[in-house]
Order: C-alpha cells, then sequence, then structure tokens
C-alpha cells in the first residue's frame, strides 16, 4: 500500500469492530515486528512498515518506520522518514466517520512515531478527531526541538491539552533505556498534554498481560461518552 506521501507501506490490516464503531486506532508496530490486536467497539488500522536498512541493527533490512542509529537522550533522528510516515499515517484516516474518536498508538519504534505526530498540536494543527495516543516502551523523538520550540508563536493555540496520552515503559527494557521513557513522558507534559506514566517491571519485548490490561482499561476510559 502506497500513501500520497510516497512511503510504499506493505500489507495493511484493518480489524472492523463487531459492535457500535466508536474509534478508530492507528496501531504501529515496532522494527522488525508486524502483528495487530483488537477490541469489540474500535476499528484497527495496523499498517506494515516497508523494509529498509536499520543502523542500530547493523545495517540489517528489515521493517522499520524509519533508520535509527542508536536509542538514547542524545540519538540522531531521522526526520525526513518521521515527517513522511506521519502524512501516510495522516492518510489513513481520511476516510474515517467525523463521529468516531481516533486514538494512535505503537510499540518501540511505533509508538515514537505515534508521538512525534502529538507534537503537532503545539502548533495548533488538529489531525482528524485525534483524542488520545499510547505508547509502549516507546520515546519522543526530537524531543530537544520541541522543547525549544514551546515559546515560539504559531499564530495559532496549542492544542496540546485535547490529546491524552498514556505512556507505559519497563524498567529492565534493554532496547529503549526507561530513562528515555520517562523523559519522554516529562516533555510531553511540560509541552501541555495530559500523560500517564506507567513503569512496569517488564522488558522490552515481550509485552507482559499487566502492560496490556492496563492499555485496554485506559483506552475503554477513553471510549466512555
Amino acid at each position: 500500500m502506497a500513501s500520497s506521501s510516497g512511503i510504499a507501506c506493505r500489507n495493511t490490516k484493518i480489524v472492523y469492530p463487531t459492535g457500535i464503531h466508536k474509534a478508530t486506532i492507528v496501531w504501529l508496530h515496532d522494527i522488525g515486528q508486524k502483528g495487530f490486536d483488537s477490541t469489540k467497539f474500535v476499528k484497527w488500522i495496523c499498517p506494515v512498515a516497508p523494509k529498509r536498512p536499520v543502523t542500530s541493527w547493523g545495517g540489517i533490512e528489515t521493517t522499520a518506520w524509519c533508520d535509527v542509529t542508536e536509542i538514547s537522550e542524545n540519538m540522531e533522528d531521522d526526520l525526513v522518514s518521521l515527517n513522511s510516515i506521519a502524512a501516510f499515517v495522516i492518510n489513513l484516516l481520511r476516510d474515517e466517520p467525523e463521529n468516531v474518536k481516533i486514538g494512535l498508538g505503537g510499540i518501540g519504534l511505533g509508538a515514537a512515531v505515534a508521538l512525534y505526530l502529538a507534537t503537532f498540536y503545539i502548533t495548533g494543527r488538529k489531525i482528524r478527531n485525534l483524542s488520545f495516543i499510547v505508547g509502549i516502551n516507546g520515546w519522543l523523538p526530537a524531543w530537544r526541538n520541541l522543547l525549544h520550540n514551546l515559546s515560539f508563536d504559531y499564530g495559532s493555540p496549542s492544542l496540546a491539552p485535547s490529546v491524552s496520552i498514556l505512556l507505559t515503559h519497563g524498567t529492565s527494557d534493554d532496547i529503549v533505556p526507561f530513562p528515555l521513557g520517562r523523559k519522554s513522558s516529562d516533555t510531553l507534559r511540560m509541552a501541555g498534554f495530559p500523560v500517564t506514566f506507567i513503569p512496569n517491571e517488564g522488558d522490552h519485548l515481550p509485552i507482559v498481560p499487566q502492560v496490556i490490561n492496563d492499555v485496554r482499561l485506559w483506552i475503554a476510559t477513553k471510549l466512555q461518552p
């Protein structure tokens, strides 16, 4: 599947709700991963990233939304690819009904992409009916840029308070350091987003059952009228 952004993604899985359509969630996988989840009242759109060489994997070609040189507070972000995949995600949502809530989420690099999209909201830009974001073991790309840009006058008020964010991070994560996850949470909160940060005792993968339960319960609260 290709988008108007020129990103050629692989097969996109769509899981339709079996009950009243209350929300649509774009769920973004981690480096080298695929897969999707579903619930009764949610339509899940689960694209598969294109294959590309990933520097932090020794140049191995695998599914990844962008290149990752390293994962640390001082990492160099692949902003060109992040902006392209952001356009792709926005395009996926173009035909969603106006009366359903929109959510973004992901694991690892997928969570990073979702959080990068959140930063658009401090400029007054709006992505459909986006109301919540879930990030599991992820990080906020270009977090220093975001802090620097908070003082800019974009001509429109920040919409950050309108998007709730849930971040959960494994204290034993050996891929994305736990302190980077907490730093991302603090930065987003400083930018005005309502952020819930839940540490868990898991590693990067597999996701422990408690995390899945926390995410399901949190999303359920966002689907209430």
